[in-house]
């Protein structure tokens, strides 16, 4: 579990500013609100069902235990708002928890983060700095607050061009003075693909570019589902597999291929749009497709027994997408690959 003086922190990042921290959705069907939050975390972060049951599990009696805390003193909120260096100087810890240098910390990363301030801005980052050099940054604690600058909340009520430097410079900042990259839940990551210092920066410091939870696909391909495909490229460079799976054991390229269903476009729109949408929809996916089996993806999606076999041949049929069967095909898939598998050959 979580030291007293970390625990302190994490619950001060969700609980002092809770207004100023509405949810996010990273994708259609992928946010991290309320107790979703918690699986954003390091310690809550999945790469199965197993580990995911285990981490909720573990998120939820580390929120039982933060909620216990009082909120950081009014004196601290206003001394990391204004920037007051010399007055967080001047709080004596022994006298009120809450001037622990790790919990003003937490208190000081939300401000910075959740309340642009050209004014404020440079004495807030001082503040920063001088609580990094007194806290204990190494374990957990700077991991969590580098998931800060991962997860950017911030950005649903603030301009997100605005926020990118500020969110750079902490990471920067938490980086060179040795928080860990490692363990950080990258697929949280919202406008990565507008900043590529900010994700090398942390995926150089140990950062798995191919992780997953719950809530978010791996970051990958939520980039090219975007059609950021010059964001996926450089990612692909910093480590990122095109044969990694999203959610549970698929393959990416199946998740890609399942986007198309012909039964379902025709249930979503009305009859005189079905034929445009469907082309939009089959010209879109064949691009995503396309782009991801020049990256390196398998046209076979890796499948084997352990996610059940799955072919992206196989699903573009399931969909009724035979244009884009007939794609894969000529891409280097292999027609009868499911059936072989299935069959324990």
């Amino acid at each position: 579990m979580l030291s007293v003086r970390i625990r302190a922190a994490v619950a001060a990042l969700p609980l002092a500013f809770a207004a100023h921290c509405p949810a996010m959705a990273a994708d259609e069907g992928e946010k991290c609100e309320g107790f979703n939050r918690l699986l954003c975390m390091p310690r809550a972060a999945a790469a199965s069902v197993a580990d995911a049951a285990a981490s909720m599990a573990d998120a939820a009696a580390s929120m039982a235990e933060a909620v216990n805390f009082k909120k950081p003193s009014s004196k601290v909120i206003d001394a990391t708002d204004e920037g007051d260096l010399a007055r967080i100087k001047r709080f004596d810890p022994q006298k009120d928890p809450s001037f622990e240098p790790e919990a003003m910390l937490g208190v000081a990363v939300n401000t910075y983060l959740t309340k642009p301030d050209p004014a404020k801005d440079a004495k807030r980052f001082a503040v920063l700095e001088y609580l990094v050099d007194k806290a204990d940054i190494a374990g957990e604690l700077g991991t969590v607050l580098l998931q800060e600058t991962v997860n950017q909340a911030y950005f649903a009520r603030n301009d997100p061009q605005e926020s990118w430097p500020r969110r750079l410079a902490l990471a920067h900042l938490l980086v060179a003075r040795g928080a860990s990259a490692k363990g950080l839940n990258l697929s949280t990551c919202d406008y990565c693909e507008t900043d590529n210092e900010f994700l090398a920066l942390l995926i150089q410091a140990g950062a798995n570019p191919n992780v997953q939870s719950t809530t978010y696909s791996a970051l990958l391909n939520r980039f090219i589902r975007k059609d950021q495909f010059d964001a996926a490229r450089r990612l692909v460079a910093l480590g990122a597999d095109p044969n990694g799976s999203t959610w549970g054991k698929r393959s990416m390229l199946v998740r890609l291929v399942s986007e198309c269903d012909q039964d379902m476009t025709r249930k979503l729109v009305p009859a005189d749009r079905f034929d445009a949408e469907w082309r939009k929809c089959v010209e879109a996916v064949t691009t995503r497709v396309n782009f991801a089996i020049e990256q390196g993806a398998d046209p076979n999606g890796k499948a084997n027994p352990d996610n059940g076999c799955l072919t992206p041949y196989d699903v573009a049929l399931e969909k009724k997408n035979e244009e884009l069967a007939a794609r894969l095909l000529k891409l280097g898939a292999r027609s009868g690959l499911g059936a072989v598998c299935r069959s324990g050959g």
